[in-house]
């Protein structure tokens, strides 16, 4: 226990420290908007020279140090969670990893370089999703890592092509006419990453990972990296294209939205609310606002870190258990960790002054401002309802239900405690603190009265959804003694994400071995290895019996003479 207390605490510690050093080393490039870029000189071979260039600016350093400082969080909150864990030292070096193909993404200012953190990050992540070794981490970890694949494959068409201009930086590429069908290349690559439809079967499946790798993954570094390449990339990016994000990004936040309504399982209702958010991040991009998508992305990143450790303490003080229908009475049970899930349930809702209300009411102010129509504002107003009804529902079920789980295991945790008080401090304050530090989180945004009041409306309503829900269903349940308020079907439907998995996931998946079976059977096994290498490869073997036999034979040296005699004849008589 010592050992992988020094080793998650030296982990701890050292990625704490980072955070801090970045912070007060990088605040003034927060603060004045400054950019720095570094050419680091790796080594020279008389007229070639290998060269890494570095990009410093306001949203590399901010979002740098809330992805370590999040990481720290983690790998104190592992010494609670995986403290019987046999092989924790590997878990930490995989956690490590990961954040430093985080970090080299975040740095690097061109395409080609970025692909070393991109390739990592889909790598990494890979082992840390199986690291279960089970089945069901199994399967997930291979519908990540396809989808993932399918992004990389995009990525690299997108360097061979970016070749003709001569440049793979992001600022160069803002300065010439970039062909539209590599932009295309690069938004759908940055969407496997990001989840969004139809590449969104693989986040909540990969929630099969341990909680820390969750909250660390799906929070911070993973499914934000692809929002992040857009970011570097928004310059480049044609109205067309914007009008495809807008459009993609509104049936993420509805099919989120609608889907984790009907979840019950902890972490998948997490992972949905994820993917909803992403969904709010890709829309403030097709409006070229990053700046504020940038705002965004921070503010999420803590709030939904703390979200996943609080989720993680209770299904580990419950044996495991994580169907919300079995929890009742938190409150009273676990008070610190349900005052901190209340704290970032109440941030992803976007009620006023926590960290979530400062970026999420800026995104949909700056929608509205862009002139969306009638249906365009109900494709985001209705998901911001809904985000509200399904996090309200959520506490319900953890807090006044009633359930059958035992928390007979609970014990207090400094470590626990500690990582999550940092975490929820950041989910309170964030959002003040970095509009007041960052100049352009402060935007002046002209709409009418209710324009500015619909955003609060639509929060205020889905909570009030989600208390009518509730009490219908408990008298439901009180006179006819079932709770059922809503078709199977459409049940079935919503928890199975319009069965995406099954046509994005399982259906591809099944295609595809099929056609490989086919091949097997029909080439490597059919008339390829008759006339082919099979054929050869008994040929040259029986070809080289005979010669062994021939050599081996008391007969040899009679050949070998008549062979020399035919042989001299022949020149005599030239």
């Amino acid at each position: 226990m010592s050992l992988k207390f020094c080793v998650t605490y030296k982990a701890s510690m050292s990625l704490f420290l980072l955070s801090m050093m970045i912070m007060f080393m990088g605040s003034y490039f927060v603060y004045n908007c400054s950019e720095l870029i570094l050419d680091l000189e790796l080594c020279c071979f008389s007229n070639f020279l290998v060269s890494v260039l570095l990009y410093f600016d306001w949203a590399s350093i901010l979002f740098s140090f809330v992805v370590i400082l999040i990481s720290s969080c983690v790998m104190m909150f592992s010494f609670f969670y995986m403290s019987e864990e046999v092989y924790l030292n590997r878990f930490v070096w995989l956690v490590m990893l990961f954040v430093l193909s985080m970090n080299l993404l975040i740095f690097m200012p061109n395409l080609l370089s970025l692909m070393v953190g991109w390739d990592g990050l889909g790598i990494v992540s890979f082992l840390l999703v199986i690291y279960y070794q089970n089945k069901e981490s199994l399967g997930a970890g291979m519908i990540t890592v396809l989808m993932n694949r399918i992004g990389d494959v995009l990525f690299i068409m997108s360097i061979g092509l970016l070749s003709v201009e001569g440049s793979w930086n992001f600022s160069d590429l803002a300065e010439v006419s970039v062909p539209v069908f590599l932009i295309g290349f690069i938004i759908l690559g940055s969407m496997t990453k990001s989840a969004q439809i139809p590449f969104s079967a693989w986040l909540p499946a990969a929630m099969a990972a341990p909680t820390p790798v969750s909250a660390l993954v799906h929070s911070s570094t993973l499914v934000t990296a692809g929002v992040y390449v857009l970011i570097r990339f928004s310059s480049s990016i044609s109205q067309g294209w914007c009008f495809f994000l807008l459009s993609v990004s509104c049936m993420t936040l509805l099919l989120a939205g609608l889907s984790a309504s009907f979840e019950y399982d902890l972490k998948k209702v997490i992972a949905l609310s994820t993917l909803s958010q992403l969904g709010v991040m890709m829309l403030i991009l097709s409006v070229q606002s990053s700046s504020v998508c940038v705002f965004h992305l921070t503010t999420h990143a803590l709030f939904k870190a703390l979200m996943f450790l609080c989720a993680g303490a209770v299904i580990h003080f419950s044996g495991g258990i994580q169907d919300s229908r079995f929890f009742s009475g938190l409150w009273f049970k676990l008070p610190v960790v349900n005052s901190w899930l209340v704290v970032s349930c109440l941030s992803l809702m976007g009620i006023p002054f926590m960290a979530g209300f400062y970026s999420k009411d800026l995104v949909l102010e700056k929608c509205m401002m862009s002139g969306f129509s009638l249906f365009g504002l109900f494709m985001i107003l209705f998901p911001t309802m809904l985000t509200a009804f399904y996090a309200c529902r959520f506490l319900w079920s953890m807090m006044m239900e009633e359930g059958s789980s035992s928390f007979s295991s609970f014990y207090s945790s400094w470590s626990l405690n500690m990582s999550m008080s940092i975490l929820g401090l950041g989910a309170i304050i964030s959002g003040w603190g970095m509009e007041m530090l960052v100049g352009k989180f402060s935007e002046f945004i002209f709409l009418s009265g209710s324009l500015k009041m619909s955003t609060l409306i639509s929060v205020f309503t889905g909570v009030a959804m989600s208390v009518g829900v509730f009490v219908m269903k408990k008298t439901v349940m009180r006179f006819y003694g079932y709770s059922k308020l809503s078709s199977m079907f459409l049940e079935h439907m919503g928890s199975k994400m319009w069965f995406l998995p099954y046509t994005s996931g399982y259906m591809p998946a099944k295609l595809g071995l099929r056609g490989c079976s086919s091949s097997l059977l029909t080439l490597d096994l059919g008339w390829v290895e008759s006339f082919g290498g099979g054929k050869m490869l008994s040929g040259v073997s029986s070809f080289g019996m005979s010669a062994n036999y021939f050599m081996q034979s008391r007969f040899m040296g009679f050949y070998l003479l008549c062979g020399i005699l035919m042989v001299s004849s022949f020149f005599v008589f030239i």
